[in-house]
């Protein structure tokens, strides 16, 4: 039982209690025994309104809302069960303060002891405490949205500031790579400069989508390539030999470039025994191919690059990627999608 509601649950029967008891005042002979009748009219009415208040309380925690069929039959059926446990309470507490409290103010007079009434009064104030204890849950439930929709605005606020400063990164190292190719008078390192930012800039623009097309993937891996060319010269050959027909062919962003990232981090890579990596289709694969001859001194990997990829495929296209390894080549085979 919910401590916020222990209060309400006693404020109230009692506030009902006091609203009844002018209207029953008037009703009858004040003279006659007035405070005994006001006694016993708060008693059973502040009562009952307890007793039915958390019984109703306890009822929709135990049983959850039945389907838009059954709603209202389930909600009449918990009034009916509790008109009829504080009628049975009510009886019990009268038989109680007759049988031992003789001439007792707190026992409903004979005289008042009409039947019909009082099971009336009980379904009454049931569906009172009812209504009661379904505004207070609807009341609670409100509340704790609005919460929660505070809660997810200042993440999505949070989420925000954390892109803007991610975009401020961004615009310092653009700002800085036009910096550095203003400055410098070599024509490689102008070159070199321009096609990092293309790489740069594509990573940025294309990562957060699910799909690209193949055309532009070739395109950013050729820029990536003379970066790599850069670095390692004839230790790389890279030959990329696919079809103009699928050039629109959809593929996950930044592919090629995991592949062509992974041959060259795994494999010997020197002017003697360079790296031949080719990139090629087939009627039904897009094919990346690469000479296997492993570093003797791996670089520790958790493989989860691959295995992301692998993930992404399946999701993208409910198809899965090939890989053939055999003591010359390494091949990974990606499915063309059509």
């Amino acid at each position: 039982m919910s401590k916020r509601f222990r209060i309400p649950g006693i404020i109230i029967p009692l506030g009902i209690a006091l609203a009844v008891l002018p209207i029953k005042l008037t009703a009858d002979d004040v003279q006659s025994g007035g405070l005994f009748l006001a006694v016993r009219t708060i008693r059973y009415t502040f009562t009952g309104g307890v007793l039915a208040f958390f019984l109703h309380l306890w009822l929709s925690r135990k049983f959850a809302s039945a389907g838009n069929n059954l709603r209202y039959a389930a909600y009449l059926c918990k009034i009916i069960f509790v008109a009829i446990s504080i009628f049975l309470v009510s009886v019990l507490l009268d038989y109680v303060f007759g049988k031992f409290v003789r001439s007792s103010p707190f026992a409903i007079a004979k005289e008042d002891l009409n039947w019909y009434l009082v099971v009336l009064r009980c379904l009454l104030i049931s569906a009172i405490q009812f209504f009661v204890v379904f505004y207070l849950k609807l009341f609670s439930e409100s509340q704790r949205r609005s919460l929660e929709i505070e809660k997810l605005k200042q993440a999505r606020l949070e989420a925000d500031l954390s892109n803007l400063k991610e975009q401020m990164s961004p615009h310092f190292l653009f700002n800085t790579l036009n910096t550095l190719s203003a400055i410098t008078q070599d024509k490689q390192v102008k070159i070199y400069v321009s096609q990092l930012a293309d790489v740069y800039r594509y990573m940025l623009v294309h990562n957060k989508l699910n799909l690209v097309a193949l055309e532009k993937e070739l395109s950013f891996i050729t820029s990536y390539l003379y970066i790599i060319k850069t670095r390692m010269g004839e230790a790389v050959d890279i030959h990329i030999d696919v079809e103009e027909k699928l050039m629109q062919t959809k593929i996950p962003p930044l592919t090629l470039q995991l592949l062509l990232e992974n041959a060259i981090k795994h494999n010997v890579a020197s002017v003697n025994k360079p790296l031949n990596i080719r990139i090629s289709n087939d009627p039904l694969y897009i094919v990346i191919c690469n000479s296997h001859s492993p570093k003797t001194a791996q670089r520790y990997s958790t493989g989860v690059g691959l295995n992301n990829l692998m993930t992404r495929y399946q999701l993208l296209f409910s198809q899965d990627i090939l890989i053939e390894k055999n003591s010359t080549m390494f091949t990974i085979k990606l499915p063309i999608q059509k």
